[in-house]
């Protein structure tokens, strides 16, 4: 499975931010395993520079430089192909408080940005609701919001409407004290909601976003690991959902969390205000490949690649058409190939020149570097194929009969003025003639009269 990430932002004013997003990486917990691969990640045409880092959990980091002026868009397009290697849903209905946690576990208990473990009132409720059994603890904490939570139907219509104008995503949610008061949340809330209480209660807690924004949380049970834990906004009549519903098998993770704080899977420093113009990709047309000029592609080994390529090969979207890109390595030669249809070409990259591949009336051409266990195609460009755009059409069209009438108008004058010139010419020499020849019949009478009188 192949799914996009979208980020789009625009700037209101001018300035410069880093841009810090988290890429899925390889992923396990009890639930289920699945082998994640970051195909590739284009970065928009003003970024300065970009790095990479991981953290503890396994995340990749992308930091992306950006000098913008007002009205710029920044964003990143990556595309993440996924295969789930193994799934194991069986979890025991009890489950014991441990005397302590593993030290990779347990700051997932401590209190954070908008996570106000400590607080007063979210000890309060988790002491209420806490047992001897982790499980049954977990259960009555997400019946607790089911409860006593509405849907924030808006908050999430706003999210995804492109329309957000926030310097701070993390900011312009909820934070559990704030939807304890207002008794209303979106699911990105209402997993910082619950985490707070599990965490007050003595469960370790983080929260867990897929590539659709969908928010969730995930537990950690000794023995068990991590497992994903979820209370629907809206529960299902007339039997309540499971605690422990969901199979990793039908999300790819954007970000697990990876500390004690509770942060959305992008940010940026400093927080220049931005609107939120894009979070997911689902128009093809919202897309512009001429905004991108930095791809950063991981090479799949070649063996591998070859025995499930349509897994390893991601889409180079731009107008009219689409062609599937990928690069392979074996040994220490990377090959780039394009493919379209039934039609495929592969070129050996030669890195820190210029390098260009055509298919058919496609060229696609780009600096290589190598960048750990990334190869990022610098200047990266795609010659779109020349096509007729018949607007061209629309001046010949309507000129042409318009240049012609007018000639023929100016020629059936030119024409004219000459034929009236002509005939009053002739007119006046007919008359000059006849005045000679009535002068000349008028000398001759006279003459004829002086003959008569002599």
């Amino acid at each position: 499975m192949i799914q996009p990430i979208y980020v789009r932002l625009q700037a209101l004013q001018s300035g410069s931010v880093v841009l810090w997003e988290a890429v899925p990486q390889s992923f396990s917990d009890h639930v289920g395993t699945i082998d994640l691969s970051d195909l590739a990640v284009l970065v928009s045409s003003n970024a300065q520079t970009v790095n990479l880092s991981r953290d503890d959990v396994g995340n990749l980091w992308v930091a992306i430089n950006y000098t913008f002026a007002k009205g710029d868009y920044i964003g990143t397009l990556t595309w993440v192909s996924s295969d789930t290697v193994s799934e194991n849903l069986t979890i025991p209905t009890v489950v014991s408080f441990p005397q302590s946690y593993p030290s990779d576990v347990a700051p997932f208990l401590n209190s954070g940005r908008k996570m106000p473990v400590e607080n007063e009132e979210i000890e309060k409720i988790a002491n209420n609701i806490k047992t001897e059994n982790m499980i049954e603890t977990v259960k009555n904490v997400l019946s607790y919001a089911t409860e006593t939570q509405e849907y924030a139907r808006e908050t999430a219509r706003l999210l995804v409407s492109g329309n957000l104008t926030t310097t701070s995503m993390l900011d312009y949610f909820k934070g559990p004290l704030e939807v304890l008061e207002s008794n209303s949340s979106m699911c990105f809330e209402r997993a910082l909601f619950e985490e707070a209480i599990l965490r007050a209660a003595g469960v370790p807690t983080r929260t867990f976003t897929d590539a659709g924004l969908k928010t969730w949380i995930q537990v950690w049970l000794p023995d068990q690991g991590w497992v994903d834990a979820e209370s629907l906004c809206i529960a299902p009549a007339p039997h309540p959902p499971p605690i422990f519903p969901r199979s990793l098998s039908s999300s790819i993770p954007w970000m697990a969390q990876n500390s004690s704080d509770a942060i959305f899977p992008f940010q940026w420093f400093p927080e220049v205000p931005m609107r939120v113009s894009n979070l997911t990709f689902s128009n093809v047309e919202a897309f512009n490949i001429g905004e991108y000029r930095t791809l950063l592609v991981q090479p799949i080994d070649e063996e591998v690649f070859n025995s499930n390529p349509e897994r390893f090969r991601f889409p180079i979207i731009y107008k009219p058409k689409i062609i599937e890109v990928a690069v392979t390595q074996k040994g220490s030669t990377l090959t780039i190939s394009l493919i379209k249809d039934e039609e495929k070409v592969s070129k050996i990259l030669t890195l820190n020149e210029t390098n260009s591949v055509s298919l058919g009336d496609t060229t696609l051409s780009f600096e290589p570097i190598r960048r750990d266990y990334f190869v990022v195609l610098q200047n990266f460009l795609v010659q779109e194929p020349w096509g007729l755009d018949f607007r061209l059409f629309i001046i010949p069209i309507v000129g042409v009969p318009v240049v012609v009438v007018f000639w023929l108008y100016w020629r059936r004058k030119r024409i004219k003025r000459p034929r009236n010139v002509t005939r009053q010419a002739y007119k006046i020499l007919s008359q000059l003639v006849t005045l000679n020849v009535n002068a000349e019949n008028q000398r001759m009478e006279d003459s004829s009269k002086t003959v008569s009188s002599r």
